[in-house]
Parts: C-alpha cells; structure tokens; sequence
C-alpha cells in the first residue's frame, strides 16, 4: 500500500491502493505517449516524403493488403521502442528526476518498477515482432538498432546517456533510424535510393530539429545531472553558449531547406510548398529561443520555453509530406 499526506487544519495519511498490472501499462504508456508519438511520426514522415508514393497508391489496381502488411507495423514498431525507450530511462533515473522535480509514476511511486520492467520487455517484444511481420530484412536490422540505442542509452556498460555530445548525438540518430524505418521498408525502398538528396535533407532536417530539442531539455536539469556527474552540452558549454549553439543548428534547418529547394529546382522537380512551411517553423523556433536567451538562468523558465517547442517538431513533419503530395 502507498500513502501520502493531506495537509490541512490536520495532517493524516491517507491510503492508496496499488495499481495494477494491467492498469499500470496503461499508465506508463500515457505518461511517455507525447513523445512515443513524436517518434511514430518520423517513421510516417519517411513512409510518405519520397517522390512517386503517392502515385503508386493512387495506381488502378493498388495491392492494399501487401501495402498494410508492409507499413502498418513499422509507425508502430517506432511508437513500442520509444515508449520502452524511454520508461527505461524513468527506471534508471528514478532518483535523479526525483531531484530534478519530475512528476512521472515510478517517481511517484504510483507504478512499481517490476511493472516498469514489465513494460518494457513487453514493448520491445512486440516491436521486434511487428518488424518481423513485414518480412523485411532491413526493416528488422533498423528496429534492431534502435532497440540497441534505447538500451545502451540508459543501461551499463555503456551508459550514452552520460556521455557528452554522444548523449544528444544517439538521440537524433535514433530519430533518423524511426525516418528510414519508413524510407527504406520494402514499399519504399526503391524510391529511396531514387531521391537520395531528399533523403538527406529530410533526415537532416529531422536530426537537428530533435538535436535543439534535446539539448535545450537538458537546460532545465543542470543543476540535478551535475549533481549526478552528468555532462550534458549546457553543463559543459554554458547555458549561453547552448542557446547561441541551438540558433546556429536553427539557421541551418533554413539553410538545408534552401539548398535542397535550388538543387531540385534544377531538376525541374521541386515544390516550393515544403519550403515555405519549412522556414516558417524554423523562423518561430528562432524567435522562441531569441526569448529564452533572456531567461536561461531560471530552470523552470526553460521548461516552459521547451514545452513550446514540441508543436514545432510536430508540425515539421506534415511540413515534410505536403510538399510531395501537392507536387
């Protein structure tokens, strides 16, 4: 049984009693589905950005069950890894969140870390066999990697989490991984290799946008993981320097775009649709950190200036497809 207190005229503990297993599933994956989601989108994103895609689901005679079994799994095979992914990271941070003021259930003691535990296998497992459902070889390599990325993040010997610029680096790889899960399954892998310039720039594109948010998360938990003998980019460079670092990686989401805009241009194949979108959002993220250059001493400030950022990430990637769909 846990219990906490009331605070009033009287203080008296109060009773809870434990959730469970089923219900503690449940509760865990709510907690982290934000992101979980933001992953899935990824791997959307690269099952619909590529040239031809459209056309070929518009085709006279489209074989929609061969195009579910080879899909369908793999947004959700993104969505199972992050979300183990990341309850994984609660489990070994348990304490350190604690310090830093998260509010997460196994911080709370609302979810018991054997049903953590149990979360997490049962979300690797079925992702594992949703790749092996597309009887895709490098569908299955690609979630195989990101299962790696997701325990070496948080789990010793490896440990990438405490490692400087490693730390955000595998963060925006496992991001990319989601991407190609999408661009290279066996639906799409043709057309892949037939745009690989696109390719880059989307993958890109992506990288640095998780890039900026990840680092720009770490700025509200300096003073928690350099207790912890953590080495994140704010502790190492300065909270100034990673806001004057973000706008850089910021500008050159703008300069990506415009590259690839002129290069396809002169393949007489471009839509300006994704460009434009493209530099409205990087223009609003360079606005929302010019702000956070006035407060970046104020942990909690950080946090909300963050939270501001997650409709961005999540807006590029719609930003990333409508262009193809119109062209």
């Amino acid at each position: 049984m846990m219990s906490f207190t009331i605070r009033g005229k009287q203080e008296q503990k109060v009773d809870q009693p434990p959730v469970s297993y089923a219900k503690a599933q449940l509760v865990l994956f709510q907690s982290r589905k934000k992101f979980a989601l933001l992953y899935c989108l990824a791997t959307l994103t690269g099952l619909f950005c590529l040239p031809g895609v459209f056309d070929a689901l518009a085709s006279p005679s489209p074989n929609y069950l061969a195009i579910i079994q080879l899909t369908l799994p793999l947004p959700l095979a993104s969505l199972l890894v992050t979300a183990g992914t990341y309850i994984l990271n609660d489990l070994v941070d348990a304490d350190l969140d604690r310090t830093n003021g998260k509010k997460r259930p196994i911080q709370s003691g609302l979810v018991s870390k054997r049903q953590a535990w149990t979360f997490v296998a049962l979300s690797f497992g079925a992702a594992v066999l949703l790749a092996m459902v597309t009887f895709s070889p490098i569908s299955i390599v690609i979630v195989t990697l990101m299962l790696g990325i997701g325990v070496t993040y948080s789990l010793p010997p490896v440990v990438l989490m405490k490692r400087f610029i490693v730390k955000t680096m595998s963060i925006a790889v496992f991001y990319i991984l989601c991407a190609l899960l999408g661009m290279t399954s066996v639906y799409n892998l043709d057309l892949a290799m037939d745009s690989p310039v696109l390719v880059a720039s989307v993958l890109l594109t992506l990288a640095l946008m998780v890039f900026i948010s990840s680092t720009l998360n770490d700025m509200g938990d300096v003073d928690g993981d350099k207790a912890a003998g953590r080495r994140t980019i704010p502790i190492v460079v300065g909270k100034e320097n990673t806001i004057k670092l973000t706008m850089i990686l910021a500008g050159s989401v703008l300069a990506i775009t415009w590259a690839f805009y002129v290069t396809a241009l002169i393949a007489d194949h471009s839509s300006p649709v994704t460009t434009v979108t493209t530099t409205a959002i990087a223009s609003i993220l360079l606005m929302t950190l010019s702000k956070m250059r006035k407060g970046f001493q104020d942990a909690e400030f950080m946090r909300s200036q963050h939270k501001k950022l997650f409709p961005l990430q999540m807006t590029i990637h719609p930003s990333l497809i409508t262009g193809i769909a119109i062209f």
